[in-house]
């Protein structure tokens, strides 16, 4: 015979129905049979901890205490999704695709940004929604108004008190010594960055003063750059808080307070500029980093286009050699261009300036006797032709048109060839006035020639929505597909 279900078992059954409530009908059945696990509410430790010789203060450490799988009730829940004001919108999106609960208006907000009148934030959430939940945390990079709040919304989704009713009486300034409150945490955290502004502050260099302007051509140079993009990220992987002494009575969430189990943490970045120095800074921190790069899914989609010029007539244009090595496997594996159809320009540093080499260049993947690259130059385009020139970002889209003239003018019906400017992310400077310069440079090239890009920067997207030659590719179904 089969045996009986436990009662966190019929607890998870019923919770899986139940949604919310589910959630912490279970862990107050898990938190009363883990009781004697925990600190008692009186501070004193309970026998069965006594017996291990345990020490009472929590453990601070990250090592052993971050988990590496989900708390139990993720695995039969929604996603919340949490993001600010400035991705609410993709946010919105990403609830519909992933399922999330949606609530009335009349429920109030999951989360609430107000402000005191001296400006400092007034933040609130509703622990009942995000208790033992996986949180998906769309985090905002661009508006620099808004870090400090969203860092310690972070924080705080990784444990926070809970105060027990009774404590109303006091204005909710006992509950902590006394002990009369219980511990919550997220079951899984995931940080989407769609955009992080900092890529590329990720190393520094040696700076020189020489007549009150900066070099940093002196090997001697006494000043350094602050790497932000490290640090930043090391910021995004702190561990929570330890739960004030004397301690909680239970937990919300079935998971154990002693040792203090810590939910998962994950940063996702979308086309991150430069990513190993970045996944390399927070490997102490117990965080898991993810790299995802969204031009195989852009190719997919514009191999799929019932205007795809076929591999013949498509070619594949680089705005310099990093970009070439960072997206050739790419166009390989999903496009499968021979390599004379994937190209890119030379770019050099002379001083100060970069010049450029008004020339199109391929490789072909073999190597001569002395180990350099074998390749080969583009000479000319025919009417007919696509060509789609990548690139990760871009401020002022200079180098990216200056591509497409490069390339129209090699065709001698330059009309006949069709354009398509690809960047995953459009910074213009985070300036209207940088996007309305950019879409008339794109309207001077002409009709054939169309800019995509994605919605990871709103503030500068949303001002090509209805532009009869741009085009804005919502990543809301790329980031559900990474995060389901």
């Amino acid at each position: 015979p089969r045996p009986s279900p436990s009662p966190l078992t019929l607890a998870a059954a019923a919770g899986a129905a139940a949604g919310t409530a589910g959630v912490i009908a279970y862990a107050a059945i898990k938190a009363a049979t883990d009781r004697q696990q925990s600190v008692y509410s009186n501070g004193e430790v309970s026998p069965a901890l006594q017996a291990t010789g345990a020490p009472h203060e929590f453990d601070r450490t990250t090592a052993g205490n971050r988990a590496s799988k989900q708390g139990v009730v993720a695995s039969w829940t929604r996603p919340v999704v949490i993001a600010s004001k400035g991705l609410e919108e993709l946010a919105a999106t990403l609830r519909k695709r992933l399922g999330s609960e949606e609530f009335p208006e009349a429920a109030g907000p999951t989360l609430s940004v107000e402000y005191f009148t001296s400006k400092d934030p007034n933040m609130k959430f509703n622990w009942q929604r995000v208790v033992g939940r996986k949180i998906i945390f769309l985090f905002d990079t661009v508006d620099q108004s808004k870090l400090f709040e969203q860092l310690s919304l972070l924080q705080a989704l990784q444990g926070f008190a809970v105060p027990d009713g009774g404590d109303k009486e006091s204005k909710w300034k006992t509950y902590v010594d006394q002990g009369k409150y219980s511990w919550g945490r997220a079951s899984h955290i995931t940080v989407v960055l769609p955009w992080y502004r900092p890529c590329q502050m990720e190393r520094t260099s040696r700076w020189s003063l020489s007549d009150g302007k900066w070099t940093n051509g002196d090997p001697q140079g006494q000043w350094l750059d602050v790497p932000t993009a490290q640090y930043l990220a090391r910021l995004l992987s702190t561990p929570g808080s330890v739960p004030p002494l004397p301690g909680p009575h239970e937990s919300l969430d079935g998971m154990p307070l002693n040792p203090l189990w810590r939910p998962p943490l994950e940063l996702l970045f979308v086309e991150l500029h430069e990513e190993r120095p970045i996944s390399h800074s927070v490997s102490d921190l117990g965080a898991t980093i993810r790299m995802e790069r969204f031009v195989p899914y852009f190719l997919d989609k514009f191999k799929a286009r019932k205007e795809y010029a076929g591999t013949a007539k498509t070619f594949v244009l680089f705005p310099d050699h990093g970009a070439y090595v960072r997206y050739v496997d790419s166009v390989v594996n999903r496009l499968k261009l021979d390599a004379d159809h994937i190209l890119y320009i030379k770019k050099s540093r002379v001083g100060e300036k970069t010049e450029i080499e008004q020339n199109l260049f391929y490789e072909t993947g073999e190597e001569d006797a002395e180990g350099n690259k074998k390749g080969g130059q583009k000479k000319a385009f025919n009417a007919g032709d696509d060509v789609l020139i990548i690139d990760d970002f871009t401020n002022s889209g200079g180098t990216l048109f200056g591509a497409v003239n490069l390339a129209k003018g090699m065709c001698p019906d330059s009309s006949g060839l069709r354009v398509t400017i690809f960047v995953s992310h459009l910074v213009a400077a985070y300036d209207p006035g940088v996007v309305e310069n950019l879409k008339k440079k794109l309207h001077a090239l002409g009709s054939q020639t169309r800019f995509v890009t994605t919605n990871t920067i709103p503030v500068t997207t949303d001002l090509l929505k209805n532009d009869p030659q741009c085009q804005v590719v919502d990543v809301s179904d790329f980031i559900a597909e990474l995060v389901h």
